[in-house]
């Protein structure tokens, strides 16, 4: 058997992991405010790295609270915000972890569809006429994960105005918008909707490191307040040298030019895997992303991404199949990750995975 060729995970490459970075502000962090870093924290996060967080978003330190990771953030988020049966809305596909705690908590999910320039907010405008007003609405509008698209300005505005018009909340979940690969980049939901109805979430897992593990939420003061409280009953104490190492990276302008060597590696991944679409049989579809770490394939109408996936497997491919990334259906798609692979092994995946699709599609024929 092949070596196995991973599109399954959404890790950073091994070359985008600045070690030597990392060490010097972990080392300037600790001799400037050890004490502190090195003792039991508040919930809320790291004080300065919150301070310059706020800063950056435009709101009072108070705003901001610093996560184990994103995700922990979410799941604090609707444990504070909604009860079982309340109503979401995610996007169909979603990120596949945002799908299953919203199943794990029991709410009722209505799934949005997803077209080239991001969510349908006609389908969203439709449901919420129809009396299926979600209380929270979840969203990747950067280089979504896992279906690679933006949503487009005009749809930005539109969705901020539907959510002021019946009220509901947007959790904007951005941990891929600083990696763009081309094109002007487009005003964040939080800026379009103001603090009141929108709350940013991101992580410095894609930019700088995901094994420092240093998410972070920009919400209302109240609710960032009870995050804190949630968190304080955790795990009692924040992972204050990681936070204080982002401070360090932050604070002395090291992060652009860190964002923009992961930049460089990833579009050249991305470039790999678009060229590899000449090996897909007729009829597959995709939309190469402009940015991020993900793109999104749908198969030609009588092929099964699950099926397939055993086969693609015996090839040596790892891919995610597309249907866990929808409360149903999806059969037919599948998520690639770029980000973790070489350029050559991209390549080899593609004539691998492009061997396996045309022969199936053939054979359906």
């Amino acid at each position: 058997m092949a070596d196995t060729i991973s599109f399954a995970r959404g890790a950073p490459c091994p070359e985008a992991l600045s070690g030597d970075l990392i060490a010097r502000c972990t080392a300037e962090a600790l001799a400037e405010d050890h004490v502190r870093i090195l003792s039991y924290g508040t919930g809320h996060g790291y004080p300065p790295l919150r301070e310059l967080l706020a800063a950056d978003h435009g709101v009072p330190a108070d705003r901001v609270f610093i996560s184990n990771g994103s995700l922990q953030g979410f799941v604090f988020l609707l444990d504070a915000l909604l009860e079982r049966g309340d109503l979401i809305a995610l996007e169909a596909p979603t990120y596949d972890r945002a799908l299953l705690q919203a199943k794990l908590h029991g709410l009722d999910i209505l799934p949005v569809p997803m077209e080239d320039d991001g969510l349908d907010v006609d389908a969203l405008a439709a449901a919420c006429a129809a009396g299926r007003v979600p209380r929270l609405l979840y969203t990747i509008p950067n280089f979504h994960n896992p279906a690679g698209t933006t949503i487009s300005l005009e749809k930005r505005k539109a969705l901020v105005a539907l959510a002021e018009q019946h009220g509901f909340l947007i959790l904007e979940d951005d941990p891929y918008g600083r990696l763009r690969f081309e094109g002007e980049a487009l005003p964040s939901l939080f800026s379009l909707g103001g603090p009141e109805r929108v709350i940013f979430t991101s992580s410095f897992s894609k930019t700088v490191a995901p094994g420092l593990r240093v998410g972070y939420m920009v919400a209302p003061k109240e609710i960032a307040a009870t995050l804190a409280g949630a968190a304080g009953r955790t795990y009692i104490s924040p992972a204050l040298l990681s936070e204080a190492a982002i401070h360090r990276l932050v604070a002395g302008g090291g992060l652009p030019a860190n964002i923009a060597h992961v930049t460089a590696l990833m579009k050249e991944r991305r470039d790999a895997m678009v060229a590899g679409l000449e090996h897909m049989p007729e009829g597959t579809r995709c939309t190469p992303p402009l940015g991020g770490f993900f793109m999104w394939l749908e198969l030609p109408e009588g092929l099964s991404a699950d099926d397939l996936a055993p086969q693609a497997q015996e090839a040596g491919v790892l891919y995610v199949q597309g249907s866990t990334c929808f409360l149903e259906g999806g059969h037919n798609t599948l998520r690639l990750a770029y980000s973790g692979v070489g350029p050559q092994e991209i390549a080899e995946g593609m004539r691998r995975l492009g061997g396996v699709f045309s022969r199936a599609a053939a054979g359906a024929a």
